[in-house]
């Protein structure tokens, strides 16, 4: 998988260097975009076509990949910083994943309220 994500990121790249409708993305029409596809995806789940929301899927992918093509390209952040920083805060919201430790639900939900107001109080 690793590698195919990885190629579907070089196409990307690739798109956005060599092709004038890409140059012209910015990150509102990606987002603009992305919106389109996540309300297809909502009405995917909704109709339970799992042959559609698979593809939806893959164009609300293609979509957050392309704002990570544009970011990286105004040297703003890396692919990799995202990836790391959504691991990371998996780790830190869900660390019991890790350790084979068993919670209950209303544990989870307290510890994930816990572990986003020291993440907020963080920021400030």
């Amino acid at each position: 998988m690793k590698e195919r994500f990885e190629e579907l990121f070089k196409i990307l790249k690739l798109d956005r260097k060599v092709s004038p409708w890409s140059q012209r993305d910015t990150f509102e029409k990606r987002h603009s975009e992305l919106v389109k596809e996540i309300e297809e995806i909502k009405l995917a789940i909704q109709n339970k076509d799992t042959e559609n929301l698979k593809e939806e899927i893959g164009d609300s992918l293609w979509d957050l990949m392309c704002v990570m093509v544009v970011a990286e390209e105004k040297e703003l952040f890396t692919a990799k910083e995202v990836i790391e920083g959504a691991i990371e805060k998996i780790k830190r919201r869900k660390p019991w994943i890790f350790t084979g430790e068993k919670i209950t639900i209303e544990d989870e939900a307290r510890l994930w309220q816990i572990a986003k107001a020291k993440e907020k109080q963080n920021k400030q």
